[in-house]
Order: structure tokens, then C-alpha cells, then sequence
């Protein structure tokens, strides 16, 4: 008994197996860097990126100490299975209860089915339920003297079934065989996968439940369902409290971590082949050339092996959200400029809005080397259009259709960085060099300049 997830659930427009193994390999080693870039999970680093922050967001991951929560340990646990119709698991149940009756009027058998026990989500009348939860009370006949009758006659009857193994660690297995395969039939149906084999568990557990069959009032009974099973105490102590399924509500939205796009990197370095997985025709298109003078930073950024340390980062405030520095800089020449980022109207209506400050220069006092200029509005595009995508995703989710629009605020900077910064930034994304829609979805984005 335990929590499963629908394969056809989106969250985020992610598969729940997506957290699930997500969460699994964060388990490993706790560095949001290696999550983002599984590329067994993540097509794109940006999508690792999403995936990273909607766990923070829905409680899975604590976002003060990074650890997985007790509900993001439920989702590491938890199935991800087709769920299945109330009706169509009624049915399913009908069937193994047919086995059970065929069982106890087998004279050959040597195994009976004293009680069948019913408990979860199909005795609570779900409409769809993930598997169907069962607890077996099961006896030997008793017109066998001792154990090596009953293996002699399960050697006979395991004759008859080619499919049968054809060696034995123990040669009582033959018997729990041949009990298994009266029950379950050639094929065990999947939702007839956590069948428990006696009482002992659901004792231990403490959870309604329910008897619907009884051989000895003739086999298929009508119960109420009970609050426990008659020989439960309650829940034992040495048994985990059941799990419950996580509340996977979204906080309110907000801008993402800009430290993805350098895969958390601390010293701010930017990488184009890991963030598209290889250089590939997205790639180029936004960064034609490697960005080795591009750094994305924040108050924790360690810049000692960079040319140039300018006075906005010994000023404390780039959470990385609100605020971060995007700068390109060699010796000679450097520019660096302060992103702000917010998220503002309606969920039906949202806006990004984008604006600049603290533009510093590195050995000038007034003009920009535009040099620096396409590297840092490609960076500030992919960390404005993947804030973008994150909104399109939620709104999906909720059923709202995804439209946005994305403002970029010149503010007071000088025309030379308007002219080569702030339009190249607002052509980026309206040309889609930088991808904003998630796949195969369509939206309507608007990019505004005010």
C-alpha cells in the first residue's frame, strides 16, 4: 500500500516519473549542478533547471537547507503507474476472487484461502485507483500427514505445467508455486501486484479494511468495512506511518535561480555545450562564438580568478532572483550590468518584467565596448525566456491558456547600450533565436519595450 502517480499526471508539464528519478539522483550527491544535467532525465539543461525549481516551489525540496523533503521522499517512493477505472478493478478483483473459489473447491490443491481482506483506495471507492490492496489468510489442507506428503504431491502436480521451473532452492517452493499460480493464473495482473500473503502486515499497519471473502461462511461476503483488522492493536510502532499524498501545489511564481544557466558553477562561467547538450543549431544561433569572458553573478560568486571585480558585487543584494550581474571582461576591457526581474499581473495575464541597473565599465569611464554586448544579451535571453517557459508551463497546468508578456525596461541606460544591448536582447526573443514555448506547445508571447 503506498502512494502512486498517474502516468498520464503532468506536473509542469513533466511526467511524475520525471521528479520521481529526478529526486532519486538528487539523493546522491545534493548538487542542484548534477540534477540540472542529467541528461538520461533532461533533454536540456533547462529543463532540469525547471524541474529544480518546481521542487522548491512544491515543497519537495527545502529551499533553505536543499535537502529532499519528507513529501519529496514520498514522491521518490512513490509508483508511477497507469491508473486504473474503479469499474475495471472491480472487475479484476471479481476475477482473482473467481481463482480463490476455484482454489478451495480443488480437491488436488493443497493450499486454501481462508479470508480475503480489502483495504486502500478501491475499498474506499475511488473512482480511479493505482492497484488494488489485498490481504490473504491462507492454511494448508489437512489430509496431509507432514511436510514431505504435501512436497511428494506437489511434485505430481507440478507435472502438468510446463512454464513451471525446473529447479528448486527448497522443495517446499513447489507448494507456494502452485498456490501462486491457482490465484494469480499464467499472468499476475499488474493491479494485483501488492497482494499481501497473510495478516500479519495489515495487522501492523492499522488501517480500514474490509472482509470479502470468507470460506467459511461459503466464500464471497458483504462486510462493513472495520477501522482496523480484529487482531490489530493499532499501528505498531516499527511500521512507517502510511504515506500520504504530497500537496503539490505550486508556491506563487517567481523568477528562477539565474545560476542554472552556469550549471551553479560558483565562479559564473557559462557554458553553451552543456546547457544545450552539444553544440547544435540552437546553440550556435545564440552563441556563435564561446562566451569565455561571460559571468553570471551573484553574492556568493568567487570572481578571484577574473579580471575584474566591479562594485556591485561588494555590494550585497544579487540573491540571483530579484537581482544578478551579468558581465563580459578581460583585462582591458570589461561591462557589467544588473538584471532585476519580477513577475507581475494575473495569472490569466502575467508579466516578466525585465530592468537594468549599476551599468559599470572596466578600464573606460564612459564608453562600452560593444565587443561585450552579444554575449551578455544572449545570456540575459535565455534566463528571461526559460522564466518565460516556467510561466507558460504552470499556466498549462492549471488549464489557463499560456500567454504572457515579456517587458524589458531601458530605464536610464545610455543609448549606446539601448542601440546594441537592450534591442539585440528584445530581438533575441522575438525571433525565437532563444526558444520560450515549451515543445509543441503553441502561446502567445509578447516582448515589449517600454
Amino acid at each position: 500500500m503506498g502512494i502512486s502517480f498517474d502516468r498520464e499526471t503532468r506536473i509542469a508539464g513533466y511526467r511524475p516519473a520525471t521528479f520521481k528519478n529526478g529526486l532519486s539522483g538528487y539523493l546522491r550527491t545534493y548538487d542542484p549542478g548534477r540534477l540540472i544535467d542529467l541528461t538520461s532525465l533532461f533533454p536540456l539543461r533547462r529543463d532540469g533547471a525547471i524541474m529544480f525549481e518546481e521542487c522548491l516551489d512544491r515543497g519537495l525540496i527545502d529551499p533553505d537547507t536543499l535537502k529532499v523533503t519528507d513529501q519529496g521522499m514520498v514522491m521518490v517512493r512513490a509508483k508511477v503507474v497507469a491508473r486504473t477505472p474503479n469499474a475495471k478493478a472491480r472487475a479484476a478483483l471479481e476475477r482473482f476472487l473467481d481463482r480463490v473459489d476455484a482454489l478451495n473447491r480443488d480437491p488436488e490443491a493443497m493450499s486454501r484461502v481462508d479470508e480475503v481482506w480489502l483495504f486502500g483506495s478501491l475499498m474506499r471507492e475511488e473512482p480511479n485507483v493505482g492497484d488494488i490492496d489485498l490481504a490473504i489468510a491462507r492454511s494448508s489442507d489437512p489430509r496431509f500427514k507432514d511436510l514431505d506428503d504435501r512436497v511428494k504431491h506437489a511434485r505430481k502436480l507440478i507435472a502438468i505445467y510446463p512454464e513451471a521451473p525446473q529447479s528448486w532452492t527448497f522443495p517446499w517452493d513447489r507448494i507456494d508455486w502452485l498456490y501462486r499460480r491457482a490465484i494469480f493464473g499464467p499472468r499476475r495482473e499488474p493491479l494485483l501486484a501488492g497482494v499481501q500473503d497473510g495478516l500479519t502486515d495489515l495487522a501492523s499497519l492499522g488501517v480500514p479494511c474490509r472482509l470479502i471473502y470468507d470460506r467459511a461462511r461459503g466464500g464471497r461476503v458483504d462486510d462493513p468495512i472495520l477501522p482496523r483488522h480484529p487482531s490489530s492493536p493499532g499501528r505498531s510502532n516499527e511500521v512507517d506511518p502510511l504515506p500520504e499524498m504530497p500537496d503539490l501545489t505550486p508556491a506563487t511564481l517567481r523568477p528562477m535561480d539565474a545560476r542554472w544557466l552556469t550549471g551553479y558553477d560558483n565562479r559564473g562561467r557559462v557554458s553553451p555545450y552543456d546547457i544545450y547538450r552539444g553544440w547544435t543549431d540552437d546553440c550556435h544561433k545564440l552563441f556563435p562564438d564561446y562566451p569565455e569572458h561571460l559571468r553570471i553573478a551573484t553574492d556568493s560568486a568567487d570572481l578571484s580568478r577574473f579580471p575584474w571585480l566591479p562594485r556591485s558585487l561588494k555590494q550585497k543584494g544579487l540573491d540571483g532572483r530579484s537581482a544578478v550581474a551579468i558581465m563580459s571582461a578581460t583585462d582591458y576591457w570589461g561591462t557589467c550590468i544588473t538584471l532585476h526581474r519580477a513577475f507581475a499581473g494575473t495569472e490569466q495575464a502575467p508579466t516578466l518584467e525585465a530592468r537594468f541597473s549599476d551599468l559599470l565599465l572596466h578600464r573606460s569611464r564612459k564608453n562600452v565596448d560593444l565587443a561585450t554586448l552579444p554575449e551578455m544579451a544572449a545570456a540575459t535571453a535565455l534566463i528571461l525566456a526559460v522564466d518565460a517557459e516556467r510561466c507558460l508551463r504552470r499556466q498549462i497546468e492549471s488549464g489557463t491558456a499560456p500567454h504572457l508578456t515579456i517587458r524589458i525596461l531601458n530605464g536610464t541606460l545610455p543609448d549606446t547600450m539601448r542601440n546594441y544591448f537592450v534591442t539585440e536582447l528584445a530581438s533575441l526573443l522575438e525571433t525565437r533565436a532563444v526558444a520560450i514555448e515549451p515543445a509543441r506547445i503553441r502561446s502567445s508571447v509578447r516582448i515589449e519595450l517600454a
